[in-house]
């Protein structure tokens, strides 16, 4: 049997769609309907289904949570949830997310999420493309591919951006 003998000096800060601290959260479950799954720390929408949920965002106003990473989904899909899964979601907490933003994000920018591909940033896509999550802030500054940590809370209704 092989035994560890390198380690790295510091450990990963956290995880794509991992919980950042211990402070009073709201989380649900809803099944996935994606036949491809939905990965972790994704904004997803109401599926089809009472309880169903779909990463596809194109026209929606609101989310219905962000995937939180779960040790226990299926060790084939081990990075997402895969179709008929129970999904954990978060809709008020802080959540660890990736920053698809040029510029980079500033803690205390406001969140914005492109509707066409469930991407987040700081500014507004234009062309009706962008979701303003008003409840919601970066506490965290980040360049554009990094983690960030993303304070939200889905219960204040999200705001359309420019049409």
């Amino acid at each position: 049997m092989a035994i560890q003998t390198n380690y790295a000096d510091n450990i990963d800060a956290g995880r794509v769609g991992a919980i950042v601290n211990t402070e009073p959260s709201t989380l649900i479950s809803r099944t996935v309907e994606d036949a491809a799954g939905i990965a972790f720390g994704l904004p997803v929408a109401q599926g089809s289904e009472d309880n169903g949920i779909t990463a596809t965002l194109t026209g929606v106003t609101e989310l219905v949570g962000i995937t939180v990473r779960e040790r226990s989904v299926n060790p084939a899909t081990p990075d997402k949830f895969a179709q008929y899964e129970s999904a954990r979601l978060m809709r008020k907490g802080v959540i660890w997310v990736t920053v698809t933003d040029a510029g980079g994000v500033a803690a205390g920018d406001a969140v914005w999420l492109n509707l066409a591909n469930g991407t987040y940033s700081n500014a507004d896509v234009g062309s009706g493309g962008g979701l303003r999550l008003a409840g919601s802030r970066w506490e965290t500054s980040a360049a554009n591919g990094a983690l960030a940590q993303l304070r939200v809370d889905l219960d204040v209704p999200a705001v359309a951006g420019a049409a």
